[in-house]
């Protein structure tokens, strides 16, 4: 697996000067238990991090579309938004214009209008108006999260390594075993 994507994003580096990829919540979708192990089976985090720096050593550039940019459900002729497209629909009709396409060929179409008429620098395809990308990459909250009432405040595993020494000091009844 590992030798087919780095052939894959090489070739892509290679052949194309632009990539376009989408930001997908790949969180949400492995919940998903009937697309759970394809979704984690196809890597798309390695594929993201490989385009990263192999269209930056080939001169190209990575673009990276917006996570809730309507790639799908957008008509490529007209630019028309569907409200809803569930994903057994394999094939896009649009309601304004009547055209029909294959759902990815729509997608791919308005991604590549999409890297082109983006100018703003910011290697966030989905915002065409910003100044600059939000600093934790995403332009809209996916969830709240709060702290746990059962979990410890501080490090992920507990106590300092500081706190885990005090700890023992403290300890009564163990003497070190001196061989």
């Amino acid at each position: 697996r590992a030798d087919a994507l780095h052939k894959l994003t090489t070739s892509l580096a290679r052949e194309y000067e632009t990539v376009v990829v989408e930001d997908l919540h790949v969180a949400g979708m492995v919940r998903n238990r009937r697309l759970a192990r394809s979704i984690a089976d196809a890597s798309f985090g390695e594929i993201r991090r490989q385009l990263t720096y192999k269209t930056a050593w080939n001169g190209g550039r990575l673009m990276v579309a917006d996570r809730w940019f309507a790639s799908s459900k957008t008509c490529s002729g007209c630019g028309a938004v569907k409200a809803k497209l569930p994903l057994s629909v394999r094939t896009f009709t649009c309601d304004e214009c009547g055209l029909v396409l294959d759902r990815d060929v729509n997608a791919a179409r308005n991604l590549a209008a999409l890297a082109a008429a983006c100018t703003t620098g910011t290697g966030v395809a989905g915002d065409r108006g910003a100044q600059a990308p939000k600093p934790r990459g995403a332009d809209h909250r996916t969830r709240t999260t709060r702290r746990s009432r059962t979990a410890p405040a501080g490090r992920a595993g507990g106590a300092t390594p500081r706190e885990r020494k005090e700890a023992g000091d403290r300890r009564q009844g163990i003497q070190p075993a001196l061989w």
